[in-house]
Order: structure tokens, then C-alpha cells, then sequence
């Protein structure tokens, strides 16, 4: 079995009140709710992190406050052209500013429709598959307690 490592990334804004979170609409391969994630790069997995809130959530570098290794992977297996696949996605949590915002419109891929930054509670409503609700629920989890 083949196995391709990425990143999967909570990007978050701060807020007194709830923070927000990063949530994507995929359109490319399958339909539904998505946190960023991408291919590893050249095994750097901080700056895949970097390239894939740029391309994906159209989130600049400059706007980028923290990355923290949430110490976890998503894992999932799925088949292409007769071929299974395993995707191993190390997470990361990303504090963004207060004035980043989603702009797909520049995706190299035009893998996504819309992006927003909502409240978890929103984003865990909308999320499409378990394993991205697992890694949301965690990273929020530590971001409240900091």
C-alpha cells in the first residue's frame, strides 16, 4: 500500500468571546467540509503548513502568528485507479491575525469553493469526516487552555 504524508492545519483567530476557526468547501474529488491540509513538501512540515494556508485559505505568511505540532495524525485509507492509499496527516494548530481572512480565489488546484472562519461549534457541525472533527476537538481543546 502506498502511503503519502501532509499536513492537516486548525488555523484559528483569537477572540474574547470564541475564537474562530478555519473551514473549507471542497469541490475537487469529493464534495464537502474540510480543514486545510495538503502534501508534505520536501519533508518540512512547518513550511508545508505555511504553503498550504496560502494556497488553500489564501492565509498570507505574514499573518501567520504560531505554529504548534498538536503531536497527533490523521490517518485514512482510500482507492484510486485499483491502488489503495493511506494518508498519514501530521496536525497543526496556526493562531492567525485578527485580520486574516478565507480567499480561495487564488487556489492554484481550485480545490475549494468557499472558506469561512466560524465558531467550533460550527465548524465541528459542518465538518464532513470524523477524523477532522477529532483533530479540531483537540486542537481547541489546547488553545483554551493557553
Amino acid at each position: 500500500m502506498k502511503t503519502e504524508k501532509g499536513v492537516i492545519i486548525v488555523a484559528y483567530k483569537e477572540s474574547r468571546r470564541n475564537n474562530r476557526y478555519a473551514i473549507l468547501k471542497r469541490k475537487k474529488n469529493w464534495e464537502g467540509w474540510e480543514l486545510p491540509k495538503g502534501h508534505l513538501e520536501e519533508d518540512d512540515y512547518e513550511d508545508t503548513v505555511k504553503l498550504e494556508l496560502g494556497e488553500e485559505a489564501g492565509i498570507k505568511e505574514d499573518e501567520i502568528e504560531e505554529i504548534t505540532d498538536l503531536e497527533e495524525t490523521a490517518e485514512w485509507t482510500f482507492e484510486e485507479d485499483g491502488e489503495e492509499i493511506k494518508r498519514e496527516y501530521k496536525a497543526f494548530i496556526v493562531r492567525v491575525s485578527e485580520e486574516a481572512q478565507i480567499d480561495i480565489t487564488e487556489n492554484p488546484h481550485d480545490e475549494h469553493e468557499q472558506g469561512f472562519f466560524l465558531k467550533k461549534k460550527d465548524v465541528e457541525g459542518l465538518l464532513t469526516y470524523q477524523n477532522n472533527v477529532e483533530v479540531l476537538e483537540r486542537a481547541a481543546e489546547i488553545v483554551s487552555q493557553e
